[in-house]
């Protein structure tokens, strides 16, 4: 493996398709669909949506106090920047609600192709104001052959602790061992702590799904699971002891116990990011294949009890190519 370093972000080039990276394969919980020929990877800021939207409805309100308090005191010239700082609060709830939930990469080892889904947006004469609009999409499809891995590292930073993530990017070449890049595409979420074994051990599972050396799917492997997508779990998000699943912490001591109460001091706090991030799920759109690709891939997609119960091989998984 060859690397490339500088003081932020250090870049491990991975072994060719041809050869094993790993002793283990593993998706490390990152596909969301499994279909009779293909998996498709969750991207890599999925997880980040109710963000934009929180901060954009808090904006509305620091707005709205900020035009009362200019007319209040007779400086009508300052509602002119109150007035792009409104347009920017809801750009942010925009940037939420509409587009899609993901965009997933899509390794389809019936056509020996990837397919990219990117959501295009809006138009700019619809920024802002239109947050209930209806975007447009693009599938950007590449040979495999074209396809070289790379693990990226990179520094940042909780508070004024840095931490290392790792991530597997795809680099894309014009032709099978070319020099130029056309594009490049993150495949999963990140690894923290600078784990770069469990990204080239997604790689290596990708590599044999793709060069018919594994199967599709095994029994020991588990799908991509988002948080905050149902009601209830969202409302009590950041709650140790109550919601869904808490009886679990409820048996785990006084330890527990005084960590979430003090949590639930924060209850609304947690409550509003939580509905934020339901509401983001909720108004944005599933990604939808074209029809072609979803013949290219076949069945699916799978729900898991019956990816689990489908076996397409016999060989790969998490066991050792020799």
């Amino acid at each position: 493996m060859n690397t490339d370093e500088s003081s932020r972000t250090s870049i491990v080039h991975l072994p060719s398709r041809t050869n094993r990276a790993s002793a283990t394969a593993t998706t490390h919980g990152a596909v969301i669909e499994v279909y009779e020929n293909g998996l498709s990877f969750v991207d890599q800021v999925g997880l980040m949506r109710g963000y934009l939207s929180s901060g954009g409805f808090l904006g509305l309100v620091g707005v709205a106090l900020g035009i009362y308090a200019s007319v209040r005191l007779g400086s009508s010239w300052l509602i002119l920047p109150q007035l792009f700082l409104f347009f920017i609060a809801l750009l942010f709830i925009q940037i939420d609600w509409v587009g899609y939930r993901y965009e997933p990469v899509l390794f389809d080892r019936s056509s020996a192709k990837i397919h990219i889904f990117k959501s295009i947006g809006l138009p700019w004469w619809e920024w802002g104001w239109n947050i209930f609009g209806r975007p447009k999409s693009e599938v950007q499809s590449f040979d495999w052959d074209c396809v070289e891995a790379e693990v990226v590292s990179f520094t940042i930073f909780t508070g004024q602790i840095p931490r290392r993530e790792c991530s597997l990017v795809l680099s894309i070449k014009n032709e099978p061992g070319g020099a130029v890049e056309i594009q490049r595409v993150g495949v999963g979420p990140t690894f923290g702590y600078g784990d770069t074994s469990g990204a080239i051990e997604r790689w290596e599972y990708i590599r044999r799904l793709m060069e018919r050396r594994g199967p599709v799917w095994t029994p020991d492997e588990y799908r991509f699971r988002d948080f905050g997508t149902g009601f209830w779990e969202s409302v009590t998000i950041g709650q140790p002891l109550i919601g869904p699943g808490c009886g679990a912490n409820w048996r785990k001591g006084p330890l527990v116990w005084i960590l979430g109460l003090m949590a639930l001091v924060a209850f609304p706090i947690t409550a509003y990011a939580g509905m934020c991030r339901y509401i983001s799920f909720r108004m944005k759109r599933r990604p939808t294949w074209p029809e072609i690709v979803k013949l290219s891939v076949g069945a699916g997609p799978f729900d898991d009890a019956t990816a689990t119960a489908i076996h397409m091989s016999n060989e790969g998984g998490r066991k050792s190519l020799k």
